[in-house]
């Protein structure tokens, strides 16, 4: 037998999942050991006269317990099995649908480095979300990083299940990442996406708040390695970290369990490092490796609106944009409740048509000009047409952005419905004129056969004067819907 399978630890110190061992003399960071109860343990990190390995298996570890080396690293089984089941980062199912398919996967490493600039590509490709509000306004990239934050009850949670809903529809592999989330959580998010029929299109990987603090670490990981074998298939993948605010919250505390220096907010110094390395595994991929790409999505939630804190910023540094969701605007019934003002995309004006960046262009100044005039409207008694007019314009496009949960409409309609505030149908009409017929118009757009041959031909016009003209073409019959 080779010496190195045979190569041994003991336990110097045993505290909670933190177990520091010696010997073990040509081990390496992510290599997996195990004692004779068959407890996993990974190595975390090495020093001169220790080794510090994290157990991952729940078991009772004491002083002097002999682990070896195992020759296995880090790894999880991935494949097309996974497809439609809930798993924890070690690939064991937790959804008690029974073990998994006897179809072999491919074991792939947990920590790998991401993928280096000659891999990737330029995103061109839109990422359609289906929601009014982001495919026109702050619109995505297949490939981008796009961060969301908010404050509790802001209604991250249903805007996350309408991405996937909707990217399901639309032939996306979907993977869920719930962090440390509680058990009734985990559930209910694997109930409502098979109750939409998302979820054969999407794997569920989840660590909950119950489970030790190694796991729920590796959690993240776990799930982008299942991303990465089905990006090489050439297939879109859309990663959601729910959230990483608890990922960060865990490091620190194995961290600082573990005598590592603490820095800001004491945080471990690497903290950066640690998620960096993991979001920018994302993005869009040549041919050569595998096509397809991932957009990822990582969640963080705040408190008090404030996101200037350590974690916020250091995801906002390293993704491509974010959305800021708002407890204000959740309360006031906007859904999704996304502040238009402090969301930004820098990739995905890239991916749109030049249609959609005029009326993209258009509406914001729109909503920039009324939120200053607002302010001086307050003291004022009699208002001029034109600033009635751009407060009116403001009401309507908020009314035309608020969206039903679970609706899928395509940036075709979005073009149309968006463009409708400019035309002689809402000219002169009241937010409350909107709110009474909005449904009929969408029912109208989605369900008339002869829209979509006419949506579609919209997006090569050039200016916006030509959609209005165009529109106008609509408005009788639309009238009509209304009447």
């Amino acid at each position: 037998m080779d010496s190195q399978k045979t190569e041994v630890g003991y336990v110097l110190s045993i505290q909670d999942y933190l177990a520091f061992l010696d010997g073990l003399p040509t081990v390496r960071v992510n290599d997996l050991v195990e004692n004779e109860a068959h407890l996993r343990g990974v190595v975390s990190s090495l020093s001169p006269d220790k080794v510090e390995v994290w157990i991952l298996d729940e078991g009772t570890v004491a002083p002097g317990q002999l682990f070896k080396r195992t020759e296995k690293r880090l790894s999880i089984n991935a494949g097309d099995f996974l497809l439609g089941r809930a798993i924890n980062p070690l690939g064991i199912p937790i959804d008690g649908k029974g073990p998994l398919s006897k179809t072999r996967g491919v074991d792939l490493e947990l920590q790998q480095d991401a993928p280096p600039m000659q891999s990737r590509q330029f995103i061109t490709e839109p990422f359609i979300s289906g929601i009014t509000l982001i495919d026109t306004l702050v619109p995505l990239g297949k490939g981008q990083r796009e961060l969301v934050l908010g404050d509790t009850h802001s209604g991250k949670t249903p805007f996350l299940i309408d991405l996937m809903v909707n990217q399901s529809k639309l032939g996306t592999i979907c993977i869920y990442t719930a962090v440390g989330k509680p058990v009734t959580a985990v559930r209910a998010m694997i109930d409502v996406l098979a109750e939409t029929g998302a979820l054969k299109n999407t794997v569920v990987v989840a660590a909950t708040s119950s489970d030790a603090s190694p796991l729920i670490f590796f959690t993240p990981y776990a799930s982008m390695t299942i991303a990465e074998y089905f990006q090489k298939q050439g297939k879109d993948v859309l990663i959601i970290f729910d959230d990483m605010g608890t990922h960060a919250k865990v490091y620190r505390e194995i961290a600082l369990l573990g005598g590592r220096s603490p820095g800001r907010q004491s945080y471990p110094g690497d903290i950066f490092y640690t998620h960096a390395r993991l979001v920018e595994r994302a993005g869009k991929f040549n041919e050569t490796n595998g096509g397809g790409s991932i957009t990822a999505i990582p969640v963080v939630e705040l408190s008090l609106t404030d996101f200037t804190t350590f974690i916020p910023t250091n995801l906002m540094a390293m993704t491509d944009g974010h959305f800021i969701f708002s407890a204000e605007l959740f309360a006031q019934g906007f859904r999704p409740a996304i502040d238009v003002a402090t969301s930004i995309s820098r990739v995905g004006r890239q991916t749109q048509n030049r249609l959609q960046n005029l009326l993209s262009g258009a509406i914001r100044q729109i909503l920039a000009e009324a939120s200053q005039l607002e302010t001086i409207s307050r003291f004022s008694g009699e208002l001029p047409q034109q600033t009635q007019m751009i407060l009116r314009q403001k009401t309507l496009l908020d009314e035309m952005c608020k969206q039903e949960p679970l609706m899928l409409v395509t940036p075709e309609i979005q073009i149309i419905l968006l463009g409708l505030v400019f035309t002689s149908l809402l000219r002169d009409q009241n937010v409350y004129f909107l709110q009474r017929n909005k449904l009929k118009i969408l029912n109208f757009l989605l369900k008339e056969p002869k829209v979509k041959p006419f949506a579609k031909a919209l997006l090569s016009l050039k200016t916006l004067d030509q959609l209005v003209a165009k529109l106008e073409l609509m408005v009788p019959n639309l009238k009509q819907v209304c009447a």
